[in-house]
This record gives structure tokens, C-alpha cells and sequence, in this order.
């Protein structure tokens, strides 16, 4: 019998198939580990500094694309233009950066992870982006194939 969690189910687990492709396990995988050497007072010199910045960007673009793709695409994969991932990177530098710092210790507003944060976003732009369409256009012609023979 159909009920809503299966509307849930069907989402969640299609999200999670498309959310978590290599390189976003990788962004995530960096992030962490950043953060752990941190708190273990053991930091790595130069990725302790700009790893942590480069990935967030891809992260959050990566995650706005997939859930914009499902909610106004019904599924099938978008990119963004480099100039929208200009306006992330900026807004993303705006407010950890410049805002950030004046209300927590732990922002440095430092000019080196505004360039990280734009150097992630040319990264997503030039190479995850494309990767994610022609792994969805791969998925959704598969898809296809099989509804043909399964009709």
C-alpha cells in the first residue's frame, strides 16, 4: 500500500545516490580531517589553512545542485554558471570573512581563504560539475533503457 513514507524513502535514498558521488565524500573527507588534526592540537601546516576553505564552496554548490535539480528539474541534473559560483564564493567570503570575524575568534578574515573560497568554486566549476551531469545523463539514459525493455 503507497503512504507517505515511501514518497520519503524513494526521495532520500535518490538524494543520497546522486549527493554522494567521490568527490563529495573526498570534500567532506578533507574537512573532517582538517578539523581533527585541529582539535588534536596537531594542524598540518599549509592545509590547515586553506584546505577546510577550498572545499566549502564545492560542498555547499554541490549540495544546492542536487537538491535544486529534485525540486525544479524533477531529477535531472543542472550546473551553474561560473558567474553564480562567482556570487557564492563572494557571498561566502562576505560573510565568513568579513562579518564572521567580528563577532567570533575562530574567523580570520584572512585575504588567502577568500582565494581558497574562489579557487574551490573554479574547481567545482571545471571539474565536479561537469563530472555530476555526465554521471546523471549516464544515470537517466540507464533508466530509460531499462523502461523500455521492462514495458
Amino acid at each position: 500500500m503507497w503512504c507517505y513514507s515511501n514518497v520519503n524513502r524513494r526521495l532520500l535514498r535518490s538524494l543520497s545516490r546522486e549527493l554522494f558521488d567521490g568527490l563529495f565524500i573526498f570534500y567532506w573527507f578533507c574537512w573532517f580531517f582538517i578539523r581533527f588534526t585541529r582539535t588534536n592540537h596537531s594542524p598540518i601546516p599549509f592545509l590547515n589553512g586553506w584546505l577546510t576553505d577550498f572545499v566549502f564552496v564545492p560542498i555547499i554548490i554541490h549540495f544546492s545542485s542536487i537538491v535544486g535539480s529534485y525540486v525544479f528539474n524533477n531529477g535531472r541534473a543542472h550546473g551553474y554558471p561560473l558567474y553564480q559560483i562567482w556570487i557564492i564564493s563572494f557571498f561566502t567570503s562576505l560573510l565568513f570573512e568579513w562579518i564572521m570575524p567580528q563577532y567570533t575568534t575562530y574567523n580570520t578574515g584572512d585575504i588567502a581563504d577568500v582565494a581558497a573560497y574562489f579557487a574551490g568554486g573554479l574547481f567545482y566549476f571545471c571539474f565536479h560539475q561537469s563530472f555530476y551531469i555526465k554521471k546523471n545523463h549516464q544515470l537517466i539514459q540507464d533508466r530509460n533503457n531499462n523502461q523500455k525493455f521492462t514495458l
